[in-house]
C-alpha cells in the first residue's frame, strides 16, 4: 500500500474548540499539515490509534512565565504533553526579553 500521508490518527474523539459537540473521526497529516478529517482512505507511514482519546488543536497559554525557566532548562515536554502548542509571554509586563518601545 502506498503511503499517502505521513500519519493518520485513527478513531479519536475530535474536539475542534468551536463549541460544537465532539465527533469520532480520523485525522490525516501530510507535510506537517492536516490533510483530512473523517473516514480517511489510503495508507500512511504511521498509524496512531486514538481509540478512547481526544484529538484537538493545540492550546494557547495566554498567561505564562516559562520564558524565565526556558533560559535555564530548554525542555518543553511538559507543556507539549498537556496540549499547549503556543505560549504568549512576557506576562504581567515582566519577562526575560526587554519591553518593546
Amino acid at each position: 500500500m502506498i503511503a499517502l500521508y505521513d500519519f493518520i490518527i485513527k478513531g479519536g474523539r475530535i474536539v475542534t474548540g468551536a463549541g460544537n459537540p465532539w465527533f469520532r473521526a480520523d485525522v490525516a497529516v501530510k507535510d506537517g499539515r492536516i490533510a483530512g478529517v473523517g473516514k480517511i482512505p489510503g495508507g500512511a507511514k504511521e498509524i496512531l490509534d486514538a481509540t478512547g482519546l481526544i484529538v484537538c488543536p493545540g492550546f494557547i497559554d495566554l498567561h505564562d512565565h516559562s520564558d524565565l525557566t526556558l533560559l535555564v532548562d530548554r525542555k518543553v515536554e511538559n507543556k507539549v504533553r498537556m496540549g499547549v502548542s503556543t505560549v504568549v509571554f512576557p506576562s504581567c509586563g515582566f519577562g526575560a526579553a526587554p519591553p518593546q518601545r
